[in-house]
């Protein structure tokens, strides 16, 4: 499609020079690559944004970051990336672009025309395939890898300051204390991967000093996420709802459910870091095993985002469940205190490792039951004042299940709220009602 109007502020040179340009688009499994010149390139962001709305991430790419694929594709499928963008969708977002005819739908390099002055393209994208070499194919691959690896995880420093002095209580818990010192490997990692981005050289001395971390990584990684799974899989929201009260803070408090989430983010990226700095010592040492390499790394992303989403959609699941009072739970409820903190402790910790694992790219919670984050956004909300503390009960569950026991449901509320009121005048401690 090429603009037969280009506006003002453009010289007529640069007018020649977009109507000619184009946009080189790849799509991997792990993103969408684009390249071309950067007029193109920020009005075809711009429609993919407005389109796909918070389900997109955008990283940079800038020249430093070719090198690596230069070495292998050689210097044509340099100019073919060029300097551009890469981009994350969640996969509903990427069907979505692709059924609207703004993203191609096939793999390789596919390239298109220009936007105009106001960065908005006009009326269908045509797409021209351009084909590639298996050398130059693997040389995108291993970009796209390089760059997911590197973003997969959005922040760690929270998380750091978040596992501080408990690091070595979790790795027993999760009987992965083998892992070692997972914050120092993480810096380490860190380190040497700054170091290798600046210069792109990766010296022996330092990859000596990482390669060995890999697999104990890999196996903390695993056992951490398996410690959380054991956890989540202990709530019951069918045993009463003391018993539940009482799990929910020993998940919080003895087995540091969110500091092991926290860990295991720091763990994956520290994993991310070392594969980035494999592929990078192996296209420079042994370039004639590299597509293994590159396949084993996109396995591993794969793996990781399916089994953390299937963690996050459970977690979340069954803290709703938990959040749902029943009828005749109404009273025991409102008179379990700590219940709030724990509840909204652990919706937060959720959150916390949702955002650092990009779930609105992954697309983890797009499919889940409306109900879900109804009850979820209910937890911690709103608060009712009996016996002088306020609680989190989920409003909405509280009041659905007092209409349900119609007259009995009403004064089970009336009594509470009487209980409140004669202890904040009196000062006297709550009668416990018992079932």
């Amino acid at each position: 499609m090429t603009d037969e109007s280009l506006p003002t502020p453009y010289s007529e040179d640069d007018q020649d020079f977009l109507a000619s340009a184009g946009i080189a688009v790849s799509v991997q499994p792990e993103g969408v690559l684009v390249s071309g010149s950067e007029v193109a390139v920020a009005g075809y962001l711009a429609r993919i944004k407005d389109l796909a709305g918070d389900a997109v991430q955008v990283t940079g790419v800038d020249k430093s970051s070719f090198t690596s694929a230069a070495a292998v594709a050689g210097a044509a499928a340099t100019n073919a990336v060029g300097q551009g963008q890469f981009v994350r969708l969640s996969p509903e977002s990427l069907k979505m672009l692709q059924s609207y005819r703004v993203m191609p739908g096939t793999g390789g390099y596919n390239r298109m025309t220009v936007v105009d002055a106001s960065h908005k393209f006009r009326g269908q994208m045509q797409w021209q395939s351009v084909s590639m070499t298996p050398t130059r194919a693997l040389g995108v691959q291993l970009l796209a890898v390089q760059i997911a690896l590197q973003t997969a995880v959005q922040s760690v420093a929270d998380a750091v300051e978040r596992v501080q002095g408990t690091v070595d209580k979790i790795l027993v818990l999760a009987q992965a204390s083998q892992v070692g010192d997972v914050v120092g490997n993480h810096e380490a990692l860190s380190r040497i991967a700054k170091v290798h981005e600046e210069t792109g050289a990766l010296p022996t001395a330092d990859w000596d000093s990482i390669a060995s971390l890999g697999p104990a990584l890999e196996v903390g990684v695993a056992r951490l996420r398996e410690h959380a799974k054991r956890t989540v899989a202990g709530f019951d929201s069918l045993k009463p709802v003391q018993d539940r009260a009482s799990y929910l803070k020993n998940a919080v408090e003895d087995k540091r459910l969110g500091e092991t989430l926290q860990l295991l983010v720091i763990a994956e990226q520290s994993l991310y870091l070392w594969q980035k700095m494999r592929i990078e010592r192996v296209r420079a040492t042994e370039p004639e095993h590299l597509e293994t390499v590159v396949k084993s790394a996109r396995a591993l992303l794969l793996e990781h985002f399916e089994r953390d989403g299937e963690l996050l959609i459970h977690a979340r699941s069954e803290l709703a469940n938990y959040a749902t009072v029943k009828p005749l739970e109404i009273v025991r409820w409102m008179s379990t205190s700590d219940l709030k903190r724990d509840m909204t402790s652990l919706r937060q910790d959720l959150d916390d490792f949702a955002n650092a694992r990009g779930s609105q790219v992954a697309g983890w919670i797009e499919h889940e039951d409306p109900s879900v984050g109804d009850a979820l956004a209910e937890v911690g909300n709103r608060a009712k004042a009996v016996g002088g503390a306020a609680v989190a009960i989920g409003s909405k569950a509280a009041d659905i299940g007092a209409s349900g026991l119609g007259w009995l449901g009403r004064n089970l509320q009336n009594v509470a709220s009487s209980r409140g009121k004669d202890e904040s005048s009196e000062a006297k401690p709550p009668i416990e009602i018992k079932e």
